[in-house]
């Protein structure tokens, strides 16, 4: 289990063994990164066997969510709970007359969730909050701005005190160039304001420290490939870097963040790269051709290599972490915020939304 710097031990990694390629993961990755959120009414939730407490309720956003429970159509989201191993639909929800597709559902704090959509076609986005009743009944549905977002939008991260949102957007063409923006709404104004970057890029693992003013995130370049002949991308990604955003403070360029993290020279590719709360430290994976390393860093230090796990060619490990600060109200979905960096490979199509399932407990 890593290690914090001062070394207390925030951070529990389940690990799990999947014999099949890595973009077929990619979609359980989807389901594992759960946020913890208390629904109205909250009781003593049930424990699972190894002691962790298990769930209330789902919400799976899009075709997460499956047909309604009536056999009609798929509905926008869908919420269920667990009896005895078994998932049982509690509410099927229809989509806003305004809302396209459902994209990512996400748990925030005071008993909130938030849905983003897409209409494809028109590529506008807009994202909309609700709450759910102690039974498991969607309630409130109300959008987070009349403004519409002209593209894709995911990445979703929600501050500590509910007042923000943070998120990335992408043109929804594929020949678009990627660059790496990141949008920040007030909730209670809708006032946005945007950072961006000027080289080809890659934004994701967005997420707020608890001084709900600080925003965390991995900043990728997009290069040529090299030396990969045979894969199934054209474009390489690295020198992945964290950077620890003031939102505060004036300017409008991503890599203006304090940096706590760059990736070192050497054949591993970083998989994931995560800030702490405190907004200075954080923990991450690298992935090289015969072992996953889990590592922590602090700003200013070299990173620490906290556990090398070995693993058989075509297997994959998808790490399931959970922090002990509390929920992060994050997607925390790879160095992507699109799904389209696979093992150090940019892909020019989406791999969808990392957040499409979230959770009540």
């Amino acid at each position: 289990m890593p290690d914090e710097p001062n070394g207390r031990e925030p951070i529990s990694w389940r690990i799990r063994r999947w014999a099949a390629p890595f973009a077929l993961a990619l979609s359980v990755a989807a389901s594992i990164g759960a946020v913890q959120l208390f629904a109205d009414g909250d009781t003593a939730s049930a424990l699972s066997h190894d002691g962790r407490r298990m769930p209330r309720f789902t919400l799976a956003a899009g075709r997460m969510g499956g047909t309604s429970s009536e056999g009609g159509p798929t509905p926008w989201f869908q919420v269920s709970t667990i009896q005895q191993d078994k998932v049982k639909p509690v509410d099927s929800v229809p989509p806003p007359s305004s809302a396209g597709s459902a994209q990512a559902i996400l748990a925030g704090p005071h008993g909130t969730f938030a849905v983003s959509s897409l209409q494809e076609k028109a590529c506008e986005s807009r994202l909309y909050r609700f709450g759910l009743t102690g039974d498991g009944h969607v309630k409130e549905i109300e959008p987070l701005s009349e403004d519409v977002i002209p593209a894709r939008a995911d990445g979703l991260a929600i501050s500590p005190d509910g007042d923000r949102i943070a998120y990335a957007t992408t043109p929804c063409t594929n020949t678009a160039e990627p660059r790496a923006t990141v949008t920040v709404m007030d909730i209670g104004s809708g006032h946005r304001r945007t950072w961006t970057t000027a080289a080809p890029s890659v934004v994701g693992e967005i997420v707020w420290a608890r001084d709900d003013h600080t925003l965390g995130y991995t900043l990728s370049d997009v290069r040529p490939a090299t030396g990969r002949p045979g894969a199934p991308y054209k474009r390489d990604v690295g020198n992945v870097t964290v950077h620890a955003l003031d939102t505060a403070k004036a300017g409008t360029d991503l890599r203006a963040g304090r940096v706590l993290f760059r990736q070192p020279a050497g054949p591993g590719a970083v998989t994931s790269a995560v800030m702490n709360p405190d907004g200075r430290t954080g923990y991450g994976t690298m992935k090289a051709p015969s072992s996953i390393m889990l590592f922590s860093f602090t700003a200013g230090k070299p990173m620490k290599v906290t556990k090398t796990i070995r693993v058989k060619p075509n297997t994959l490990m998808v790490m399931d972490v959970v922090t002990r600060d509390g929920p992060r109200y994050a997607c925390l979905d790879g160095l992507d915020a699109f799904g389209r960096v696979v093992e150090g490979g940019f892909m020019n199509s989406s791999g969808g939304s990392g957040c499409t399932v979230a959770y009540a407990y």
